[in-house]
């Protein structure tokens, strides 16, 4: 099965889809949305919120493309525009330094579509905080950190991007804490040195989100409808296998992670064309959750 780039976002990825549907051909929300096997308000938000601005137009139900406006065709000028957006959410000055270098790539390509990517915003203060959280995870020194008003002495690993947000991972004695960056008061960088476990770094590049824990894990196996299994084929989980593929369409999965908050956004996203098969108590809290909203909202 043909693997693309794993840290491309999903929602752009899920944007060039819906671009080049309308592209071919005008479409309704509804039909893009079964096309995918999303559901409308997620679909409607692209389209409103982003592709409208970018060259999609709506006729009565139906979305297009104003081809005057974007060459739909050219999917080198979609890369480059995601990224030079990405630049920018980073911060103003990482962007001046990117943009330049992306601006001379794409030289000659007409009309990016821009993309809104939920990251959050670094200022200067945050990007020199990065830099020299670098410096010494290099050179491996322990540093002392103030955190909401409380001190800590670590061992920084790694900075981390989870789900929009900067994260430093690093080591408080035997326990690996996780410090929001933007939260972080000051640091100061002592003379003494650590050593880090090789095997717990391995362990950290395969997190997938700010809930990992490297000292637990266990295996969750999902049922994924046929119509969503072309992502989790295009684009697999961390430590993902596919077990098996059944005679409707549908494949079933398991995947390796250390908390339930690892796996329970993804089966909320996917509903309902993705279902827990274990482990039983994963399943139940799930449904425990989707019966105390259905309540709530019905009143």
């Amino acid at each position: 099965m043909k693997q693309i780039i794993r840290e491309q976002n999903e929602r752009s990825k899920r944007l060039g889809r819906i671009f080049e549907m309308i592209a071919s051909e005008p479409k309704s929300t509804k039909q893009i949305a079964d096309a995918l096997g999303l559901n409308v308000r997620t679909i409607q938000r692209d389209l409103n919120e982003i592709l409208a601005f970018n060259g999609a137009v709506k006729k009565g139900r139906l979305w297009s493309v104003d081809k005057s406006e974007f060459d739909p065709n050219d999917e080198s000028q979609i890369v480059l525009s995601v990224l030079d957006k990405m630049a920018k959410n980073v911060g103003a000055e990482f962007y001046s330094k990117a943009h330049g270098l992306l601006k001379g790539i794409s030289e000659g390509l007409n009309h990016p579509i821009f993309v809104s990517l939920s990251a959050e915003k670094l200022e200067k203060k945050d990007i020199e905080l990065i830099e020299n959280l670098e410096s010494v995870i290099a050179s491996r020194n322990e540093i002392e950190l103030l955190y909401f008003s409380k001190t800590h002495r670590l061992s920084p690993i790694k900075i981390a991007l989870f789900d929009g947000f900067w994260y430093l991972l690093a080591m408080a004695g035997e326990k690996l804490k996780k410090f929001h960056l933007k939260s972080i008061k000051e640091i100061k960088i002592l003379p003494s040195k650590f050593k880090i476990d090789e095997s717990l770094e391995n362990r950290i590049k395969s997190a997938n989100s700010a809930w990992f824990d490297p000292e637990k894990s266990f295996i969750v196996r999902l049922w994924i409808d046929k119509v969503v299994k072309k992502y989790f084929e295009r684009k697999p989980l961390p430590n993902q296998q596919i077990m098996c593929e059944n005679e409707d369409g549908s494949i079933e999965i398991e995947v390796q992670v250390t908390h339930i908050m690892e796996i329970k956004p993804l089966v909320f996203y996917y509903l309902p064309h993705i279902k827990v098969i274990e482990p039983s108590s994963l399943a139940d809290d799930i449904l425990a959750e989707m019966e105390r909203y259905i309540k709530e909202i019905r009143g």
